[in-house]
């Protein structure tokens, strides 16, 4: 069935509205870099174009509508900065809009009513919408018309290769090396107090370990110092951004990883540990964590309960083998390529974008 979904975008135009600067209408074939990867799944060979939000926002209506229907496929973001361009269009497009969430589906909770309601209206005019957290999938189905073209299809983690070929053995690993929490360049701080909580408890038990919070993007490196320096954090290095994949090979020296992120997300640096054979402490909020790591996942803000579970790895080698060898299995089969392309196939079949 995955092959099926290739083959039928192969006679497709697809674009993809992107969050990040890209020449204008240029073809992409990038694989890795967040949600800018999702096209990959769907065309494998010929990329897609690219257009970027912020570009091609400003063009006339006229300009937008004719952009928009040179292809047959937009995979379109459901973000809400991105409704209200989609319902200016919407009676006009002859393409189809596909969604794909990348949403923090929690913080609708804190949304006006207003906004609210644009969402509701805004899920409406997508022709589908995949969801890459199952958790959000049935409140977007509460909000659809037609909830048979909402479905949890994930995020591929794309070809095996990308993740195999950094996997090593236990002795090559540095048991002193942790992984904790990750960075980015937009506001919210990813649960960091709680991650550093549990990390600074831990080297009170095992002075010699040390810490790293990678993929941190320039605009943070003095808040998380300044951070770092007022919890008393010692032996903890920020690794700034990586090519996709030298960070890879960077994780993948880890022991252990910890990341108590109580968002409803994709769950992208969980999926990647677990690719990797890296455990991850996580929390249930997280899906892949729960997926993954069934048994090293704990309460949303259990810092002590997360202390114990890390140290627990950190003293035995088969309890640590065994949840790097679970989490493996379940990354590459549930988020492979091919499983996720499978997922994708029967929700566009349901929703009649395939025929």
């Amino acid at each position: 069935m995955s092959n099926n979904l290739v083959e039928w975008a192969k006679t497709k135009k697809f674009a993809f509205l992107s969050p990040y600067s890209t020449p204008r209408g240029m073809s992409n074939y990038e694989i890795v870099n967040g949600i800018t990867g999702v096209p990959f799944t769907f065309c494998e060979e010929q990329g897609a174009d690219y257009y970027w939000f912020h570009d091609i926002k400003n063009c006339t209506h006229e300009e937008l509508v004719e952009i928009f229907n040179k292809y047959d496929y937009w995979i379109y973001p459901v973000y809400p900065e991105y409704f209200r361009l989609l319902l200016s269009l919407k009676k006009e497009l002859q393409c189809k809009i596909l969604g794909v969430t990348d949403i923090q589906t929690h913080t609708l909770s804190y949304w006006s009513l207003d906004d609210v309601s644009l969402f509701v209206e805004a899920i409406n005019a997508y022709d589908a919408v995949m969801c890459t957290n199952a958790d959000e999938v049935l409140t977007f189905k509460g909000c659809l018309s037609q909830p048979e073209i909402c479905a949890f299809t994930g995020w591929s983690l794309y070809p095996d290769e990308l993740h195999s070929r950094f996997i090593k053995p236990l002795e090559e690993r540095d048991e002193n090396l942790i992984s904790v929490g990750i960075s980015n360049p937009g506001d919210f701080n990813r649960d960091l107090l709680t991650n550093l909580s549990v990390y600074k408890i831990l080297k009170q038990r095992f002075p010699a370990l040390k810490g790293f919070m990678y993929y941190v993007t320039p605009n943070k490196v003095d808040g998380l110092n300044k951070v770092l320096q007022q919890m008393g954090i010692r032996d903890f290095t920020l690794v700034m951004e990586l090519d996709y994949y030298k960070a890879m090979n960077f994780l993948s020296l880890a022991y252990m990883a910890i990341h108590m992120y109580t968002f409803k997300v994709v769950g992208r640096l969980t999926q990647d540990c677990a690719a990797l054979g890296v455990p991850m402490v996580g929390t249930v909020a997280n899906l892949p964590n729960r997926l993954c790591f069934p048994n090293i996942s704990v309460p949303d803000y259990d810092v002590e309960k997360a202390v114990d579970i890390a140290t627990h790895l950190l003293v035995d080698k088969h309890f640590w083998l065994k949840t790097s060898n679970y989490a493996n299995r379940v990354a590459f089969d549930f988020y492979g390529l091919e499983k996720t392309r499978e997922r994708i196939f029967k929700l566009l079949t349901i929703a009649k974008i395939i025929q």
